[in-house]
């Protein structure tokens, strides 16, 4: 079986801006890419990404050439993007499980469900891995 990854957004973003985990990220993607790791994200993954650089312009914590460059790095990453009516309604069926109050996390935990037993979703947002708690076992948490 061949390993494969669900990045959430968290990780992408400690990987493409500096910020506290960035090496740790870093390693993760770079493994991934150098090693064809298979990666998957929920299709809207792009925009969620592109969302949270805009809102780092916005906060002054980018620049706009900066956050474009960090944008365009995000891009070049091989990532799969997937979306499918099962995929849709196991995000329904795990944000009401787990009193998610959105679906863009749930989105990402059924993309790494949808590829079965060899994907690992990687989070760095400690709000969703306390409302998970240790149920599930393909989440990883990226720490220092």
């Amino acid at each position: 079986m061949t390993r494969a990854l669900c990045l959430d957004t968290s990780v992408v973003i400690q990987y493409l801006v500096p910020e506290q985990l960035q090496i740790q990220a870093e390693a993760l993607v770079l493994e991934a890419v150098e090693n064809a790791v298979r990666m998957v994200a929920p299709a809207f993954a792009w925009a969620e990404i592109g969302s949270v650089l805009r809102k780092k312009i916005r906060a002054g914590l980018l620049t706009d050439e900066e956050s474009k460059g960090c944008f365009d790095d995000f891009c070049q990453l091989p990532i799969e993007y997937i979306d499918t009516v099962e995929i849709r309604a196991r995000a329904w069926e795990i944000a009401h499980q787990y009193q998610l109050p959105t679906l863009y996390d749930a989105s990402f935990l059924a993309c790494a469900e949808s590829i079965g037993a060899n994907c690992q979703f990687w989070t760095a947002d400690k709000t969703l891995l306390n409302q998970l708690g240790q149920r599930l076992s393909y989440v990883r948490e990226l720490v220092e």
